[in-house]
């Protein structure tokens, strides 16, 4: 059986398609009537770009505004610095008018050799109403996402996705083993040992353990850094002293600017339990095989969990036509992040992880404040129950890396900034989830009322992020995000983990348990490196 396994995975590895490729486009005139685009291929693909434009196209305003208007085929490719690289050229090297890229914030700030910025300042996209609707294209915005556009009280970037990122589990394998969805930490390692007993046996009889998947190949896909670690550190320190790391505050002693920022117990918690997962728990081979194949392997059952983004099915789409026709078809869906049991040290009334579980399955029942609590719940404080809520609603995304430039020499800008506040529109954003299987952009839409057809054609994965999504109230994004409040990022460079990967340090082989890449961190900005981090970001 395993030989057969292992042939299966050889053939269907064939189906995987790379996707750093670059389109060629006919040289057209750089005019006004031209809108030149390149997006950055990541994991949602091209085609959602191709079926915007076509819709663009179509919109009596538009065609009314540009008689003439020609967009040519886009261009991309997968290369992280191809398009800011691209923006920095210059007019005399580039007539590319809009990016759709992958990038940190320093474009908004940055400014060529005679001090002129290279990007086009937004705050006519943003202060306009969105076409055909009475809304501002600001205020249809997620309020984080909007401000992370901004740049010393000026948008200078937008966003072009609104990802939801978590802990993927395979449902059927969950229902097949008798697992529950772990509620806290606590519960998550306890269900990798019990499923990594070697004495357990599947369906298909022969041996297997099962296991956290990952890649540790590349640096980009290091998803349990990338999305465990930060909500982990936030739920344990909460959201304001989580948000103070990157403003520089010390929690502990209120000191400004100050490294200790480092020593943050809610960053050690969090690695603990990374430590743990990784390094008893996940697959073995996780050093030799490409994000793809761990990805792969995930659709076939080899794991249980695997941290990975609202993008997976897009990015394996053909991968996972090819093994639904081999038979494997699983129920593939988000579990709401446990919660860090050790949120209980941060708490007076709730001490015990059956009182931290009771609490959480009262709030996962729909209670939503602190006065519709149970009697059996009325030794919890108001102030608990608070950080506990708060907990059970972070959703962290990277979506403010995924974002939108326009040149400040673009001769096309006019027309590249009409088509952001066309990606607004309702009908856009319905474009955009077709095209990419339900997918959407960083605005307010309930595709489930508004277009229920397309709902119900989407996964679970996707389903989940919209219920998630369309319920505000119950819902805390988890971002650093990085405008003006924090100077010390996107001015001094300072990073939350400067040195190392957590996926790889911890696997098997990595070398590094949770003290050693703590203490590696803090240890990273000592003497000039911490001031030449306060220095950029003028506070020295």
């Amino acid at each position: 059986m395993k030989k057969a396994f292992a042939r299966a995975t050889a053939a269907l590895m064939a189906m995987v398609i790379p996707f750093s490729f670059a389109a060629c486009t006919e040289k057209v005139p750089d005019t006004e009537d031209v809108l030149e685009i390149y997006i950055q291929d990541l994991g949602y693909g091209t085609q959602w770009l191709e079926d915007e434009i076509a819709l663009f196209k179509e919109q009596a305003w538009v065609k009314e505004k540009y008689p003439n208007l020609v967009i040519p085929d886009i261009s991309y490719n997968s290369e992280y610095s191809y398009g800011a690289n691209q923006i920095k050229a210059g007019k005399q090297a580039n007539s590319v008018d809009l990016f759709f890229i992958s990038a940190d914030y320093d474009l908004q700030s940055a400014v060529d050799a005679s001090g002129e910025r290279y990007i086009a300042d937004l705050n006519d996209v943003f202060n306009q109403n969105v076409p055909g609707e009475e809304i501002l294209y600001k205020d249809k915005m997620f309020d984080e996402f909007e401000m992370s556009c901004q740049y010393d009280g000026t948008y200078w970037s937008t966003l072009w996705t609104c990802a939801y990122e978590g802990i993927l589990y395979n449902a059927d394998l969950f229902e097949e083993l008798g697992l529950s969805v772990p509620r806290t930490t606590n519960e998550l390692i306890t269900l990798c040992r019990t499923v990594s007993d070697p004495n357990r046996t599947t369906k298909d009889a022969y041996d297997k353990t099962y296991t956290v998947m990952l890649s540790t190949s590349r640096t980009e896909a290091a998803y349990w850094q990338y999305m465990a670690f930060p909500t982990w550190w936030a739920q344990y320190e909460g959201l304001e002293n989580y948000y103070n790391f990157y403003k520089g505050i010390d929690s502990v002693t209120g000191t400004l600017d100050s490294r200790d920022v480092f020593l943050q117990q809610g960053r050690r918690e969090s690695l603990d339990v990374l430590y743990t997962l990784i390094h008893d728990y996940s697959f073995v081979g996780a050093g030799s095989i490409d994000f793809i194949e761990a990805q792969q392997r995930f659709l076939m059952g080899d794991g249980l969990i695997m941290a990975n983004g609202d993008w997976f099915y897009e990015e394996m789409r053909t991968t996972v036509e090819g093994l639904k026709a081999n038979g494997y078809d699983y129920d593939i869906r988000y579990m709401k992040t446990p919660i860090i049991s050790s949120i209980v040290e941060n708490l007076t009334t709730v001490t015990e992880e059956s009182q931290l579980t009771a609490l959480i399955d009262a709030i996962d029942g729909g209670v939503n404040v602190y006065a519709d609590l149970p009697a059996a719940l009325s030794y919890v404080s108001e102030a608990d129950f608070d950080r506990v809520y708060e907990a059970r609603t972070f959703v962290y995304t990277e979506s403010y890396l995924h974002q939108a430039f326009v040149p400040s020499y673009a001769t096309g800008k006019e027309v590249a900034k009409d088509f952001l506040r066309f990606l607004a529109t309702d009908i856009a954003i319905n474009q955009y989830m077709e095209s990419t299987g339900g997918a959407t952009l960083p605005f307010g839409y309930d595709v489930s009322e508004k277009d229920p057809e397309l709902y119900e054609s989407f996964d679970g994965i996707q389903k989940y992020r919209d219920e998630i999504y369309n319920s505000s109230e119950n819902l805390t994004f988890v971002l650093p995000t990085r405008y003006e409040e924090f100077p010390l990022v996107y001015l001094g460079g300072m990073k939350s983990v400067p040195v190392g990967i957590i996926d790889s340090s911890f696997s098997q082989g990595g070398g590094k348990d949770a003290e050693t890449f703590f203490n590696e961190q803090a240890n990273y900005y000592s003497g000039s490196t911490w001031d030449d981090v306060l220095r950029n970001a003028g506070r020295k």
